[in-house]
């Protein structure tokens, strides 16, 4: 019997194991980078799980610092928000870094809502943006106050403003450890981390959504302008004590302050400590970060977180 195949020629055969070498190699490749995805996803699991655990965590130090510091916080006069920061830490656990981070808004030393959105000459205290931020968002009878209401009504092409505020400036408080820098996952933990440059405005920092019925402004966290229009509508004056107290770091005592005239219908009420604060928790677990936006008020002698709302990054 005749043999009718051809012989395979050299080069053609060479084409052949180029090919299957070229097949093997890319999907060792795409098998290679799948492992590592997968591998990262994990950890990136456990860093959320690990970071959300953190975040129910921070209620305890923010319930401590409300029970026994934030009746006596005074800010310098010159603030132009009443913010003050309450931990910053950063450490690790032997695999990954860690850092925390919980700034404070005083919601009684910024212009209530309710009063923002009416003729309170507390509304001139405000920048122009917030305020047009304010006339854009609609509130619906009875529906709870938060900042969420004004996620859907900002611009989102509109850098100029934000709703959350950024956390407070400070160097974290640094547990050192004895980690081999070839042992970390992500990075020296004794490095703060980089901070993104605060937006010029933040519907946060500027207006109060949990102030009380008719609004209250403490008058040693409030910016001066807040003070100034507060005290106008109460029928007070005193800005100028209240403003030298501050800067010597004390209270003034609201029974020196001197009444002016009657209290217009759109009076704020003025107190010296405040019953309801704001905070921003920032958690960071090796790469991945989560925030929240938290407001807590005293009812009575307990303070009760009343909201809470996941920030974007």
């Amino acid at each position: 019997m005749t043999n009718t195949t051809r012989p395979i020629r050299r080069g053609a055969a060479l084409l052949i194991v180029l090919a299957a070498l070229i097949l093997t190699v890319t999907a060792s490749v795409s098998l290679a980078r799948l492992a590592s995805t997968l591998k990262m996803q994990r950890k990136l699991d456990r860093a959320a799980i690990l970071a959300d655990d953190l975040l129910r965590a921070t209620e305890a130090p923010i319930l401590t610092w409300l029970e026994s510091e934030s009746a006596q916080v005074v800010l310098p006069p010159e603030v132009e928000t009443p913010q003050i920061g309450v931990l910053h830490d950063a450490w690790s656990d032997g695999k990954r870094a860690y850092e925390l981070d919980i700034t404070a808004w005083d919601q009684c030393g910024m212009v209530p809502i309710q009063l923002a959105r009416s003729g309170s000459p507390l509304r001139l205290a405000l920048p122009a943006d917030v305020r047009r931020a304010l006339d854009r968002v609609k509130i619906k009878p009875n529906e709870p106050p938060g900042l969420d209401l004004f996620l859907a009504n900002l611009d989102a092409t509109d850098n100029e403003i934000s709703v959350f505020p950024r956390a407070y400036s400070t160097e974290p408080l640094v547990f050192v450890d004895a980690l081999n820098p070839t042992d970390r996952e992500d990075g020296d933990p004794q490095q703060p981390s980089t901070k993104a440059q605060p937006l010029p405005v933040a519907v946060g920092a500027f207006v109060a959504t949990h102030s009380g019925g008719g609004g209250r402004i403490n008058v040693d966290t409030a910016p001066p302008d807040v003070v100034k229009h507060a005290l106008r509508a109460a029928g007070r004056g005193g800005l100028a004590l209240v403003l030298a107290a501050r800067a010597e770091g004390r209270s003034v005592p609201l029974a020196d302050l001197p009444s002016s005239s009657s209290s217009n219908r759109t009076a704020p009420q003025i107190v010296g400590s405040s019953s309801a604060w704001s905070f921003r928790i920032d958690v960071r677990v090796g790469p991945l970060r989560r925030s929240w936006w938290a407001v807590y008020v005293k009812s009575r002698s307990t303070w009760e977180c009343v909201q809470r709302l996941a920030i974007a990054q």
